[in-house]
């Protein structure tokens, strides 16, 4: 005896006809599981009073800052602590990120300048070596256009981009490159 569930369909297609083959309840259940947890996600998250992905992120980005700046409050901001940072390639890769969300609109992601100067060549506007850019980040140019990072950022941050900016991008040579603004000053050494 055939059951219920097993039943011919009444339409035919082609001469092949149809089962009234239901899927697993196993499935059916884990299906509504998932609907009705989306909806209170939606609910909970986009419209409700629950912190978004962004707002999360950028609440762990200050922890780690913060966290950061407890680790280096003593470090003395030097042409020689910022070239330590900009030799470690892992710490540079990660300010990569903090360049492009922070720099990139005016310097372009490869840093070869758009609005802002190109950074990557051996000419500078305010000074070309580390101390010199630190201070440009932090102080900002306000003549120029250029906001004061330091607030902003803290400290530890501004040395990374002094840092990234002094090394990783320094003669990288991007395609395209803005045309070479003020002086140019020979890269030396840092004791």
């Amino acid at each position: 005896m055939a059951r219920p569930l097993d039943e011919i369909l009444d339409h035919e297609y082609d001469g092949i006809r149809e089962y009234d083959n239901p899927l697993p309840g196993w499935w059916v259940a884990i299906f509504w599981l998932t609907f009705f947890f989306s909806i209170g996600y939606v609910l909970w998250y986009e419209v409700g009073i629950g912190p978004s992905v962004y707002d999360d992120y950028a609440a762990d980005q200050l922890a780690h800052y913060a966290k950061q700046a407890e680790l280096y409050k003593d470090l003395e901001v030097s042409d020689k602590s910022i070239m330590e940072f900009a030799a470690d390639a892992d710490l540079m890769n990660g300010v990569a990120g903090l360049f492009k969300a922070s720099c990139a609109s005016c310097h372009r992601p490869d840093g070869g300048g758009s609005i802002g100067p190109n950074l990557t060549d051996d000419y500078w506007l305010h000074g070309g070596t580390p101390m010199n850019v630190y201070t440009t980040i932090a102080e900002g140019v306000p003549a120029k256009g250029m906001q004061a990072w330091l607030d902003q950022l803290g400290p530890v941050q501004v040395m990374y981009l002094a840092a990234y900016v002094s090394g990783p991008l320094s003669g990288s040579n991007p395609p395209n490159p803005k045309a070479p603004q003020g002086t140019q000053v020979a890269a030396a050494p840092v004791e």
